[in-house]
């Protein structure tokens, strides 16, 4: 696969350096760091909402950074998650003594490094909370919810969030906010076709390449899912399969009104999420929900990978309200 880029030692500087010219009225890239913040800081007191991951999943999150969205998001090097001294660094410059929120993926590697951060944090006295995202029904049964990964479903979880952050909420009631989404939020993912590690060139895995099949429940790397693996279907087929899986994990209802996210994977294309979301809305309707909002792009990206997520997410008023907040960044403006 080839990758426009100068070198491996520079891909990442030359990425975020590149992201904040092109978005210089929303965020900036904070001096000798790999940190990504908001241009215009919120006003003193009202709550910070910041996040660290890797590299080679953009747009998420650098291009979730601004007004209504994340304070700050430290880029850690490609698929791995930043170091506990460099959140704990990011933390530091835009610590203004307001409260900050750290939302961590429910990764090993990202929820090690978030705890180190953290430590370091309330030495130094910042008042500063931690909560911990999960909806990948995949990666493990419903009554070990909490042991499940973070996927596509948090940014139901950071525009809901960031919404009542921006309004003035306090603390609290964000963190109870997030565990409401949470609770109503559901992601599952299917892989058609592999991907390539920037740095090395070296696929991720190559056990869909060159067949017809494709793997349901993969993780953010591309990782399987418990080798569920099956001929590529209709998106007819594919929308009812992981559907039902969705609607069949929490459980939700008839009437119940959902949120919609179809997340390409990185070589997704438009055409394809187009005619998904068709026959996913088709099949949602049938089973008596209500079409609450949806989007569909490649949010949350493993490099050139084939495939989708879902997410959906069960609201109420409130809840959609905050959905339909205006923000401002670099993957949405409303």
């Amino acid at each position: 696969m080839k990758k426009l880029q100068n070198s491996p030692e520079t891909l990442l500087m030359d990425e975020l350096q590149g992201y904040a010219r092109l978005h210089r009225d929303k965020i900036c890239l904070l001096e000798e760091t790999t940190c990504i913040a908001r241009r215009t800081p919120k006003a003193r007191g009202k709550v910070k909402l910041a996040m660290g991951n890797g590299a080679g999943h953009e747009p998420a999150v650098i291009g979730w950074v601004g007004e209504g969205m994340f304070d700050l998001n430290v880029v850690g090097d490609v698929f791995t998650a930043p170091s506990g001294d460099k959140i704990f660094e990011g933390l530091q410059a835009i610590d203004d003594g307001s409260p900050i929120l750290l939302i961590v993926q429910n990764h090993a590697g990202d929820v090690l490094n978030a705890n180190i951060a953290m430590r370091k944090a309330k030495k130094a006295g910042m008042n500063i909370r931690q909560v911990l995202f999960y909806d990948d029904i995949a990666s493990a049964p419903r009554e070990a919810q909490e042991e499940r990964r973070g996927i596509g479903g948090m940014f139901f979880y950071t525009k809901m969030v960031g919404a009542m952050a921006e309004a003035g909420a306090d603390i609290d009631s964000c963190i109870r906010m997030f565990e409401r989404v949470r609770e109503n939020t559901r992601t599952y993912a299917a892989a058609f076709s592999s991907c390539t590690h920037p740095l090395t060139g070296i696929r991720m895995f190559e056990y869909l390449d060159g067949t017809e099949n494709i793997e349901l429940g993969m993780g953010v790397h591309g990782e399987g899912g418990g080798e569920n693996i099956i001929p590529m279907p209709t998106a007819a087929q594919l929308a009812e399969k992981m559907g039902s899986a969705l609607l069949s994990d929490r459980p939700y209802t008839p009437g119940d009104r959902l949120l919609i996210d179809i997340n390409g994977a990185g070589a997704t294309t438009c055409m394809e999420m187009n005619i998904f979301y068709n026959e996913l809305e088709k099949y949602f309707l049938a089973q008596g929900m209500e079409i609450a909002g949806a989007v569909a792009g490649n949010f949350l990206t493993t490099q050139e990978l084939s495939g989708i997520s879902l997410s959906i997410c069960k609201v109420d008023s409130e809840m959609l309200s905050l959905w339909e907040a205006p923000c401002r960044c670099g993957i949405m403006s409303r």
